[in-house]
């Protein structure tokens, strides 16, 4: 589970991030990667209770590799400074909404929805907001709501889309590029006993938002 190793792990990461510490430390590693991969799969077993449609997800699906893609971005550093999970039908390389748990010291948090999806996809939430953008502004106003996550934070067009009236009604939401909320938590409520269970209940507040989304997949 979730230690104030792994935390100390996830900081001399970043303060050593090369080969040459990691081999090193790769006993470590080890440990602290099985552990994380333990919390994720009991995260998962939770969340399939309150959303079916991941019931049959596997952990390698939602968890990722260590090692950076460092091919295409001018920061070298091969590895990441964080661990994270993602829950969604499909897993992590799917198109769905969903929910996401991301461990890094000072930096951790609940949440997701829908982060940049790609162009066909995003065509049809867009779509099915503008039918029924009253039934979303309805979700993300609800006092829980606006408690657990504040609002939608997203990268937006200048204008709306082209396929839909300027002065469309539910014009803010038509110019989003993500539908993504997060919820920040602290390192000490990282590391309680409930964090799993503190997870779900955070979990139970976004999954209207994504059915809503994800309806936009099936009409």
């Amino acid at each position: 589970m979730i230690s104030t190793i792994t935390l100390a792990f996830l900081n001399a990461v970043k303060e050593n991030n090369n080969l040459e510490w990691m081999n090193n430390n790769r006993d470590l590693y080890h440990m602290e990667r099985d552990n994380f991969l333990d919390f994720s799969k009991q995260l998962i077993e939770k969340t399939s209770k309150i959303d079916k449609s991941i019931w049959n997800l596997a952990v390698k699906d939602a968890t990722f590799r260590f090692n950076k893609d460092i091919r295409f971005t001018k920061d070298k550093s091969p590895y990441k400074t964080n661990f994270w999970v993602i829950i969604r039908e499909e897993g992590k390389h799917g198109n769905w909404a969903g929910y996401y748990v991301h461990i890094q010291p000072g930096e951790s948090f609940i949440g997701w929805g829908m982060y940049m999806p790609p162009t066909p996809t995003l065509q049809r939430v867009r779509t099915y907001i503008a039918k029924n953008y009253k039934k979303l502004e309805k979700i993300i106003n609800t006092p829980e709501f606006k408690k657990t996550f504040g609002s939608l934070q997203w990268e937006e067009l200048q204008k709306v889309p082209r396929w839909f009236a300027p002065d469309h009604k539910a014009s803010k939401f038509l110019k989003m590029k993500s539908f993504f909320i997060g919820h920040k938590v602290s390192d000490k409520k990282v590391l309680q006993e409930g964090f799993i269970e503190y997870c779900i209940s955070v979990f139970k507040v976004l999954k209207p938002l994504n059915d809503f989304l994800n309806k936009s997949h099936i009409g």
